[in-house]
């Protein structure tokens, strides 16, 4: 399914976190590993450097890290194929999303809070503009969650009234290629209870269903994920970013995929 896949880093703590589970995906899709490093410039002057220094000082500093990560996948996977790609923007979120299409990156892996990963409830400015509208899947890892070997067990809450099926379709191709297991679920009030139950009903196809009573509804992912030991929660992109989305990537104890 994936064959190119976009790691953005500013090589902190919680960006390499989520390296070892690129490697991991990477090396069981026979994916090459693209590492994006944004160097950062300034808003009003696009073209200068937020903090100046010779190029060649940047340039070390880029293959030092690129060395490391490297000399780790020897260690996991050395059958994966690295590569780094170093762009300077103001904006990382449109620098991310930008590279993934200059590179036809069909999935992007990024921590979700960066140079704050000491406050496990904060979701990065950057990962908040790339998954509002992403150019491809983003899968996004929280620092500290437990790590998941593969991505067998996905769950997918889906609505009656959904207009995108995005992320069930991403949830299918996933769970059909890896033998794994899929549950579909929604949340809803009593009132919505036989429309809901008729839906799941329609869109099953073989997968696990669940009709859970509540209007919690983030909170309710959250504790059935926990409950099943997902490996992975499976959430549609929209053009705005809910407070529902972000309260699961938030709290999840799993990685949360989003379909564009």
């Amino acid at each position: 399914m994936f064959r190119r896949i976009l790691l953005p880093t500013d090589f902190s703590t919680a960006s390499e976190w989520v390296f070892d589970d690129a490697v991991r995906i990477a090396g069981a899709e026979g994916a090459e590993l693209v590492i994006l490093h944004i160097r950062m410039t300034r808003t009003s002057r696009p073209d200068e450097l937020r903090f100046p220094a010779d190029p060649s000082l940047y340039e070390y500093a880029e293959q030092y890290e690129l060395t490391k990560l490297r000399e780790r996948v020897q260690r996991v996977n050395t059958s994966v194929q690295t590569r780094l790609v170093v762009q300077q923007a103001p904006d990382p979120g449109g620098a991310i999303c930008r590279a993934a299409k200059d590179e036809a990156a069909d999935l992007i892996i990024m921590s979700t809070h960066a140079r704050h990963h000491v406050a496990h409830l904060i979701l990065g400015s950057t990962t908040r503009n790339v998954i509002t509208n992403p150019p491809a899947p983003v899968l996004a890892i929280r620092y500290g969650i437990p790590k998941r070997t593969a991505l067998q067990r996905l769950v997918v809450p889906v609505h009656p009234k959904q207009v995108s099926t995005g992320a069930l379709d991403l949830a299918r191709r996933i769970a059909a290629e890896k033998g794994g297991e899929l549950h579909l679920i929604t949340i809803c009030d009593e009132r919505d209870l036989a429309d809901a139950e008729r839906h799941l009903a329609e869109v099953a196809n073989g997968a696990r269903t669940a009709v859970i009573r509540g209007s919690d509804i983030d909170s309710e992912i959250v504790r059935y994920a926990e409950r099943v030991d997902a490996d992975v929660v499976v959430l549609n992109a929209k053009q705005e970013l809910s407070s529902l989305k972000v309260d699961v990537i938030r709290h999840a104890k799993t990685p949360v995929l989003i379909a564009p």
